[in-house]
C-alpha cells in the first residue's frame, strides 16, 4: 500500500520463513541473511538474525520503515527495541485464534512494560482477520488499562479472507485488494489501520 502511494519504504524481514521478502521478490528466494531486493526507490531485506541493516539502508532516509516480525514475544520485544516504530500490528487469524486470543493478554503487557521501561510507545492495533471482533474485545476490555499499551485499539473485524490471501499472497504474488469485486475495499481497511 505505500508503495503504491509512492512512498520510499525500507521493509525488514525478520522472519525465518522470508514469506515477506518473497512476495516483493515475486518466490525467489533468499540467499544469505541480509540479501536484498530493490524496487525502484525502496528496498525488502531478509534479517531473519536481526542485525543492524545500516550497512544495506539507512532507515533515516526512507519515509517508512515496515516490519515483518514472527510471533515469538522476544522477537518482537527485540525489534520493538530496537527499531522503535510508530505504529504495531497485532493480527488475531482465524487459524489461530484461540492460541491468539489467550497470548493477547501478555503481548500488551509486554509492550506496556517496554513503554514503562523504554519510553518506547508505538500505537498498538490488534486486527482481527477472519475473527469476530467482540471475541477480541472483550479480551482487550478484560485487561487492566495498566497492563496495555498508552495507545491501543481493537481495529473493525475484516471477513475471513485467507484463501484468497494464500492465493494471492503465495500464488500471484498480488495484493488481495488488486483482485476485483470485494477486495477492493480493502485497500481502505488497511489505509485506515496505518493512518489512524
Amino acid at each position: 500500500m505505500l508503495l503504491e502511494q509512492g512512498s520510499d519504504v525500507l521493509m525488514i524481514d525478520c522472519d525465518e520463513q522470508a514469506d515477506f521478502w518473497q512476495f516483493f521478490a515475486r518466490g525467489k528466494q533468499p540467499e544469505k541473511n541480509k540479501d536484498y531486493h530493490r524496487l525502484g526507490d525502496s528496498i525488502v531485506v531478509w534479517n531473519k538474525k536481526r542485525e543492524s541493516v545500516k550497512d544495506i539502508a539507512k532507515p533515516e532516509e526512507y519515509n517508512h520503515v515496515v516490519l515483518d516480525i514472527d510471533t515469538p514475544l522476544a522477537h518482537t520485544v527485540q525489534v520493538i527495541i530496537g527499531s522503535q516504530p510508530d505504529l504495531v500490528l497485532v493480527p488475531i487469524n482465524t487459524s489461530q485464534k484461540d492460541k491468539a486470543l489467550r497470548n493477547l493478554p501478555r503481548t500488551l503487557s509486554v509492550m506496556s512494560d517496554i513503554g514503562k521501561n523504554t519510553g518506547v510507545n508505538p500505537r498498538v492495533v490488534v486486527v482481527p482477520l477472519g475473527v469476530s471482533g467482540d471475541s477480541v474485545k472483550n479480551v482487550v476490555n478484560q485487561i487492566e488499562s495498566e497492563n496495555k499499551p498508552k495507545n491501543c485499539r481493537t481495529a473493525p473485524a475484516l471477513s475471513n479472507l485467507q484463501e484468497k490471501m494464500q492465493e494471492a499472497i503465495y500464488r500471484d504474488y498480488r495484493c488481495i485488494w488488486s483482485y476485483e469485486g470485494e477486495y477492493l475495499q480493502i485497500s481502505s481497511y488497511f489505509d485506515a489501520l496505518l493512518t489512524s
